[in-house]
């Protein structure tokens, strides 16, 4: 999921329209690795029927999400 969201932030920069040179492309993604893994907390969260679920967290001073491991969980009973 870290993954995801390192080249998620990369490909808002391209389309963005940002003309960067290879040397802005390389600390881009350092600054970014380093930023985003500061970020991020996984947490399990128990639904009100009991089931629980593993989710990341992003949480910035500004913006913030969450993605949740729904394959991966429980059917009701």
């Amino acid at each position: 999921m870290k993954t995801k969201l390192i080249i998620a932030a990369i490909a808002a920069f391209f389309i963005a329209g940002c003309e960067m040179t290879e040397a802005e492309r390389a600390e881009a993604r350092k600054w970014l690795a380093k930023d985003a893994t500061s970020h991020i907390v996984e947490t399990s969260i128990t639904l009100s029927d009991g089931r629980e679920i593993t989710c990341l967290a992003y949480d910035d001073s500004y913006a913030g999400g969450l993605s949740c491991d729904w394959y991966n969980t429980q059917q009701p009973k």
